[in-house]
């Protein structure tokens, strides 16, 4: 066990005991507020190290994992891709140094480099561009949504060239490809076991749940999936090394709000995972040489209403919901500094439309709604149940908000802290999703048709990345027009129309642009990230350490 693993579990042994000796003052002396501890130097506080704390476990195979933000930042950091994704959400080439496409649309060439190493020494070849493709395909899980439905095959016509065929045009198809997370294909396919994929057994995945076959700047040592995870710089990395770029990084399984106030007081976290309440928030931006990020990066707070259950199947019940929602006391009270969503897809991305309808709190368009809806009559008839991730406690005050304002009409509403997990198997059928879900989703490429068609499109209900079960034949056939418009502004316009026609009938709340808020040492570094004016509304990229630079 290494010596940066055993650091990192003494401070969070030591921030246990501080904890304890605290709750214990704070017994003795009623009323006293107990202050952070002082500031000390831990054992590897001098390193060019990064310390972050995540929800733990996370899959570490980019071919079936990806819905988490913890799992997107380690494949940015631990595997290459063809394009990459720039802090402005600009793709630019990265393994691949140019590329073609064919007049139809359905043949794309990419040249790749032929200097790039994996972690194990061997060359990256097109090969193993085809192979990470083709094996995510047959897997159908994690990004595959993106390509299932367009992609045909992969192939590599000699050792820097990869052909990809697609089964119809697929405008996006260069920007989805920051996502193709590139693999050893000897190495994988040397390390499967048995498995229900013919020949190719497991397809190496029991053995990537705690190793890595990527070329990416960070190469794994340790990894425990439900406690840590420790990741050093890859010396023979492609690219160019600042001498202050972070020497390797350690993503800690630790949530208790206490100890990740003493830990990041103490400089034993660098940054912390972006769901810490508004409170924990204000309080450690006291702390000296702490900073909070606040990064747009796509994610909008978002009550998801169930439009196949009564009574929110019905669209003048869920305008009413909608006119009930006091945004601005949220943005004013509850999340101060951010700032509203119009419609469904944040300012972040390319094509949104700032001109789409934006429900305001009235409760008299609330009624007028209520009363031509199917439950005029009674509306106490259905209880409509909000359900929020346990992990995101601010989520119960924006509910009470609702349900506060709900009774005045004589709408029945509960709230219920559910486990993540039991929220992504509640949404697998339409009877066990309830009422309203509330989720913060974010996606995978920096177009609105990234959002459309994940969080609307038919084929993702069913799963946690729709809770609304829309299933709307209309809007299904517009997000695949557009998805299929190779000209890239008559696609911005086409979601446009789109946004429009899904603000008219209401399948969400979309309560406000919710920021990634990560406390941070900017006494020890500087995060591009967190400094720049715009960001890629793109999971995980937030969290790419190459380019973080030690003062």
């Amino acid at each position: 066990m290494k010596m940066r693993k055993l650091v990192s579990f003494a401070c969070i042994l030591l921030s246990f005991i501080f904890l304890l000796g605290a709750c214990s003052s704070a017994e003795d002396t009623p009323g006293k507020t107990t202050e952070p501890a002082a500031e000390t130097e831990p054992e590897a506080a001098g390193d060019k190290w990064i310390y972050v704390n995540a929800s733990l476990p996370l899959n570490y195979d980019p071919g079936v994992g990806g819905m988490g933000s913890i799992d997107c930042s380690m494949y940015f950091n631990v595997y290459d891709s063809l394009v990459f994704t720039a802090i402005d959400g600009t793709i630019i080439p990265h393994v691949a140094t140019e590329w073609t496409n064919s007049d139809d649309g359905l043949t794309y060439t990419f040249k790749i480099r032929d200097d790039i190493k994996f972690h194990n020494g061997d060359t990256l070849e097109a090969s193993d561009v085809a192979f990470s493709m083709n094996r995510t395909l047959e897997i159908g899980r994690g990004f595959s949504y993106l390509w299932a439905a367009y992609v045909d095959s992969a192939e590599a016509t000699d050792a820097t060239t990869v052909v990809f065929q697609l089964k119809k045009p697929y405008g996006v198809f260069e920007s989805t490809l920051a996502r193709l997370s590139i693999l050893n294909e000897e190495l994988v396919m040397a390390n499967k076991t048995e498995g229900s994929y013919g020949d190719k057994g497991d397809y190496g995945m029991n053995w990537l749940i705690t190793n890595d076959a990527g070329s990416g700047p960070y190469k794994t040592d340790e990894i425990n999936i439900n406690e840590y995870i420790e990741c050093s710089k890859f010396d023979d990395y492609w690219m160019e090394w600042d001498p202050n770029a972070p020497e390797g990084f350690s993503v800690l399984g630790v949530n208790e709000t206490a100890v990740v106030r003493t830990m990041i007081s103490n400089k034993e976290l660098s940054i912390t995972d972006e769901w810490q309440s508004q409170e924990s928030i204000r309080f450690m931006s006291e702390f000296e040489g702490v900073e909070i990020s606040n990064i747009y990066s796509g994610a909008v707070h978002t009550f998801e209403m169930n439009t196949k259950k009564a009574p929110t199947d019905d669209v003048h019940f869920r305008k009413c919901l909608a006119h009930l929602f006091d945004y601005d006391n949220v943005i004013e009270n509850i999340y101060p500094g951010t700032k509203r969503t119009f419609g469904p897809v944040s300012a972040a991305y390319q094509g949104h439309d700032n001109t789409v309808y934006q429900y305001p709190f009235d409760l008299e368009k609330a009624r007028e709604e209520l009363a031509l809806s199917k439950y005029a009559n009674n509306p106490g008839e259905y209880t409509v149940e909000i359900h929020y991730s346990d992990s995101v406690p601010d989520m119960e005050k924006l509910a009470l908000v609702l349900q506060e304002n709900a009774a005045k009409l004589g709408i029945n509403v509960t709230i219920t802290a559910t486990p993540f997990g039991t929220m992504m198997q509640d949404a697998s059928t339409i009877e066990s999703t309830p009422s309203i879900s509330c989720w913060s989703p974010s996606d995978s490429y920096s177009e609105a048709g990234s959002v459309l068609n994940l969080r609307y499109h038919s084929s993702s209900t069913g799963t946690s990345n729709q809770f609304e079960w829309l299933q709307d034949a209309n809007i299904d056939a517009a997000i695949e027009a557009a998805l299929g418009e190779i000209d890239k502004d008559k696609r911005l316009e086409m979601y446009k129309q789109i946004q429009h026609d899904l603000v008219e009938i209401c399948p969400s709340i979309w309560c406000l642009e919710w920021p990634e808020q990560r406390a941070y040492r900017a006494d020890l570094f500087t995060w591009p990230e967190a400094e720049a004016e715009s960001n890629a509304p793109v999971l995980g990229r937030s969290l790419y350490f190459r380019t973080i630079k030690f003062k």
